[in-house]
C-alpha cells in the first residue's frame, strides 16, 4: 500500500512539475513573442526619435497659425462678397508662398548635409545665391498668378466688376505676394542660420514653420492689398492722367515689366546656382499656379455654402498648411536621403520611405484631429456658425487621412521622378507635392462634408 501511495505521489509529481516546466515555456515563448514587435516598436522610435522630438513643435505652431489665418478668413467674408473671385486668388497665393520659401529652407537643408552652407550673406554664397532667386521668383510668379485668376473668373463665369479687372488681379497678387514674401524670407533665412549654428535638422521642422508663417501672412497681405485697390480706384477719380491711365493700371504694368526683366536677368545669369533654381522653378511653379488656381475655383463655387457656416472657413486655412507641413517634412527627408544616397529610386517604396510614410500617418492622425477640435472651439469662443463637435472632428479626421494617403505617395514618386531626370527635388518636389496637396486637400475636404452633410 505504501509503496503504491509512493508510486503515484512520484507520478504526481512529475505531473505537477511537467506542468509547471510547460507553463513556465508557454510563459518565456509569449515574453519572447511580445518583445519582438516591442522591440520593434522601440527601434522605430528611436530611428525617427530626431523627427518626433524636433517637428511637433513646428507643427503645432502651424496648428495655431493656420486658426488665426482661418479666423482671419472667416472675417473677410465682406470682402469676398464685394469682390466676387477673389477667392480664387487665395489657395495659390498661399501655396505660392509656401511652395518658393519651403524650397528655398529645403534647398539651405540640403546644403548644410553636403557641407555648402555659410551663414553670411556675401555675394555667390548660398544665402545670397537663393535669397536673390526666392524674391524674383515671388515677383513673377505672382504676376503669372494675377493673370491665371483673372482667366479662371473669366472661364468660370464671375461677374465683371470694375474691381476685377485683370489689373485689379495682378495688383492684389502682386503686392500681397511682396509683403508676404519680404517676410518669409527673412525668417526663413534666421530660422536657417539658427539652425545651422544649434545644428537642427531643417528637414524635420523648417517646412512647417515656412507653412505657418506663410498661412499667418499671406491672407492679410492679399487683403491689405485688396483694400489698397479699392482705394487707387477710388483716387483714380482726381487722377490727372484720366480713367485710360488710371493707377491700379499703372501699377500694374509696372510690375508686369519689372517681372519680365527680372525673369531674363535671372534666367540669364552669371551665377549657376540663381540660374538653375530659377530655369527648374519657373515650369514646376507654374504648374502649381494652375493646380492651386484650381482649388480656389472649387473653394469660390462653394462660397456661399462656406459663408453660410463659416467655421469650415476656420478650418481650412490650418487644415491645409497641416498637409502642406506634413508633405514638406516628407519631402524634404526624401530629398535629402535621395541627394546623400540612402535611399534609391526604386518603382516601390523600400522600408525606409515605408517608415517615413508611417511616421507622417502618425503625425496625421493626431494633428487633423487637433486641428478639427482647436477650429470648433474657437468658432465658439468667437460665436462663428459651426456644425457639432463630432462632425468638425469627423471632417477633418477624415479629410487629413485621405490627403495624407496621397501626400505620401506623391511626395515619393515625384523625388524619384525629378531626381532621375537630374532635377533638383528641392526645386520641384516641395512646390509640387503642396500645390497638388491643396488641390486634393480642398476635394478631400469638400468630399468629406457632401458625405456626412445628410447625417
Amino acid at each position: 500500500m505504501k509503496e503504491r501511495l509512493s508510486g503515484i505521489r512520484e507520478e504526481v509529481e512529475v505531473d505537477i512539475g511537467g506542468s509547471m516546466r510547460m507553463r513556465t515555456r508557454m510563459r518565456e515563448l509569449r515574453t519572447k513573442a511580445l518583445s519582438v514587435p516591442l522591440s520593434r516598436v522601440s527601434s522605430f522610435f528611436h530611428n525617427f526619435s530626431d523627427l518626433f522630438r524636433q517637428a511637433p513643435f513646428s507643427l503645432l505652431f502651424c496648428s495655431f497659425t493656420g486658426l488665426l489665418a482661418g479666423i482671419g478668413l472667416s472675417l473677410m467674408t465682406g470682402m469676398l462678397q464685394a469682390l466676387p473671385g477673389l477667392m480664387i486668388l487665395i489657395p495659390p497665393a498661399i501655396a505660392m508662398r509656401g511652395n518658393i520659401y519651403s524650397a528655398l529652407v529645403s534647398r539651405l537643408g540640403t546644403s548644410m548635409h553636403l557641407g555648402l552652407f555659410s551663414p553670411t550673406l556675401k555675394r555667390g554664397g548660398v544665402l545670397h545665391q537663393n535669397a536673390s532667386a526666392s524674391l524674383s521668383l515671388t515677383l513673377i510668379l505672382s504676376v503669372i498668378l494675377g493673370f491665371l485668376a483673372k482667366i479662371a473668373a473669366y472661364a468660370f463665369g464671375m461677374p465683371n466688376i470694375e474691381y476685377l479687372s485683370l489689373h485689379g488681379f495682378i495688383l492684389i497678387s502682386v503686392v500681397g505676394g511682396l509683403i508676404s514674401g519680404i517676410i518669409l524670407l527673412v525668417i526663413a533665412l534666421l530660422v536657417s542660420i539658427i539652425g545651422y549654428r544649434r545644428n537642427w535638422d531643417l528637414d524635420n521642422m523648417s517646412s512647417p514653420i515656412i507653412t505657418s508663417a506663410g498661412d499667418m501672412i499671406t491672407i492679410p497681405s492679399l487683403l491689405v492689398a485688396a483694400l489698397l485697390l479699392i482705394k487707387l480706384e477710388v483716387f483714380s477719380n482726381r487722377w490727372i492722367f484720366g480713367g485710360w491711365l488710371s493707377p491700379v493700371t499703372l501699377l500694374s504694368l509696372l510690375f508686369i515689366v519689372t517681372a519680365f526683366f527680372c525673369a531674363i536677368k535671372g534666367l540669364k545669369s552669371n551665377d549657376a546656382a540663381v540660374r538653375r533654381i530659377l530655369v527648374e522653378s519657373i515650369p514646376m511653379l507654374f504648374i502649381c499656379g494652375v493646380l492651386c488656381t484650381i482649388a480656389g475655383i472649387a473653394l469660390n463655387m462653394e462660397l456661399e455654402s462656406l459663408i453660410a457656416l463659416p467655421a469650415i472657413l476656420v478650418l481650412i486655412p490650418p487644415f491645409l498648411g497641416e498637409s502642406n507641413a506634413l508633405g514638406g517634412i516628407l519631402s524634404a527627408r526624401l530629398s535629402s536621403m535621395l541627394h546623400i544616397g540612402t535611399v534609391e529610386p526604386k518603382p516601390f517604396p523600400d522600408k525606409l520611405v515605408s517608415a517615413n510614410f508611417a511616421v507622417i500617418y502618425i503625425f496625421s492622425v493626431f494633428l487633423f484631429l487637433f486641428v478639427g477640435l482647436l477650429s470648433y472651439v474657437a468658432s465658439i469662443y468667437l460665436g462663428i456658425p459651426t456644425p457639432d463637435v463630432g462632425k468638425m472632428l469627423t471632417i477633418s479626421l477624415l479629410g487629413g487621412i485621405l490627403c495624407t494617403t496621397f501626400l505620401n505617395f506623391a511626395s515619393y514618386y515625384i523625388a524619384i521622378l525629378s531626381f532621375k531626370f537630374g532635377m533638383d527635388p528641392d526645386n520641384d518636389t516641395i512646390p509640387l507635392i503642396t500645390s497638388l496637396t491643396d488641390v486634393v486637400g480642398v476635394l478631400c475636404l469638400l468630399f468629406v462634408i457632401f458625405i456626412i452633410q445628410p447625417f
